[in-house]
């Protein structure tokens, strides 16, 4: 997948990550005119089958099940250094070097949302310079492997998302050229 489309894909994701209420609902479409501008006929389509299944959705249900996988499952969380350290002291270390990444790369954190935050992770390799992007998407694989596989297991919708960034995330390589990078911390 090429640098573009890469960071295309992870702005929409982090829109679609995002709680769905109704305003996200709304904006379905726009995701949708999005995805369909891709020139990848197999991400269009991952995308595409996704935006079908919420848009058929009944909303509280989507609600529900959001709040349930995401708020509420350990091991689907979107905070990616949560898997790896949960509640320990090197979480907060982890989550101070990412930000200071993010600074590094002239991202600002505005909001009270941690920068392990899924959605934030994927604002900002949406408009990063992509060698700082790809720096943070590489070390995030692990989280994502095992957010993926809680999802497949529970047969979210939510799966296939997953999919799409561990494809950037391979793309983008280990971090720092070892393979103990690829983790959040």
């Amino acid at each position: 997948m090429d640098m573009e489309s890469s960071k295309r894909v992870c702005g929409m994701v982090s829109y679609l990550l995002q709680y769905p209420d109704d305003a996200w609902k709304e904006w379905l479409y726009a995701v949708r005119l999005e995805a369909d501008s891709l020139s990848d006929q197999d991400l269009k389509q991952q995308l595409r089958d996704f935006l079908d299944e919420a848009e058929r959705a009944e909303q509280e249900a989507w609600q529900d099940q959001y709040v349930r996988t995401f708020d509420f499952g350990k091991k689907s969380n979107l905070y990616l250094t949560y898997s790896e350290h949960g509640e320990e002291r090197e979480r907060g270390q982890a989550l101070i070097a990412l930000k200071r990444q993010y600074e590094e790369a002239g991202f600002v954190l505005s909001g009270g949302e941690l920068p392990d935050y899924l959605p934030l992770v994927l604002e900002f390799a949406s408009v990063a310079p992509w060698p700082a992007a790809e720096a943070v998407l590489s070390r995030s694989h692990h989280a994502l492997l095992s957010i993926r596989q809680e999802l497949a297991q529970l047969g979210s919708p939510y799966a296939g998302l997953f999919d799409l960034l561990l494809r950037i995330a391979s793309a983008a390589g280990p971090a720092n050229g070892d393979a103990a990078g690829r983790n959040v911390h």
